[in-house]
């Protein structure tokens, strides 16, 4: 994930055609997509992941799951994403050893510290701003969090939460090199466009 700048969580119910919108967005030069949905049932989220798999992969662009680290095996993905409340990073990285790529979110410069030493592979830090692609635990810390976390770690480190072409430069203002976002693609009349438009934003 150190070669990654912009990451796609790629929110089905956010896109009009979830794999149109995938296509596109890789187009447009995101580097990772992380499948994320929380109230699809396994069978229905295995149908998503085998659709979006395929894509990636022929594109060499990474694929995750988000917290179904179950259906690695079902699955043809690069790892999985896990929040604070999922399973515990330590039990998942013994399970699926140490060439899977596991991340974990976030919420401040402590849980940013010690995510290496628990097993993660790059984080993710947020919500940055309010957004409306999840219900928020945390206050949103923008720039402030991402400047917070500066040299707490050596891991690839994405800011995420409703971050758009015009938030963006905020976060990068604040030493951010790479973001993860969802509706600002998912969303968007022209997926490739919107993705472009945030990459140039990001070093090369």
């Amino acid at each position: 994930m150190h070669a990654v700048r912009l990451y796609l969580i790629a929110t089905p119910s956010l896109c009009a055609d979830l794999e149109a919108v995938v296509r596109a967005a890789i187009e447009g030069g995101v580097e990772a997509v992380q499948l994320r949905d929380k109230s699809a049932d396994d069978a229905t989220y295995v149908d998503y992941a085998e659709v979006l798999a395929p894509i990636c992969r022929r594109k060499g662009v990474r694929f995750l799951l988000n917290d179904r680290w179950h259906l690695l095996s079902e699955v043809e993905a690069d790892g999985v994403h896990l929040g604070q409340d999922d399973a515990p990073i330590e039990e998942v990285r013994r399970a699926l050893g140490p060439d899977t790529v596991i991340g974990l979110s976030t919420h401040d410069r402590e849980e940013a510290a010690v995510a290496q030493e628990r097993g993660a592979d790059y984080i993710g830090l947020g919500p940055m701003f309010d957004t409306r692609t999840k219900d928020l635990t945390y206050q949103p810390g923008g720039p402030d969090l991402v400047r917070a976390v500066a040299g707490a770690t050596d891991l690839p480190l994405f800011p995420i939460g409703g971050i758009d072409t015009t938030r963006a430069p905020r976060l990068t203002a604040a030493g951010a090199t790479r973001i993860a976002v969802s509706s600002a693609i998912c969303s968007a009349d022209d997926p490739r466009r919107a993705a472009a438009a945030l990459r140039a934003l990001l070093p090369r």
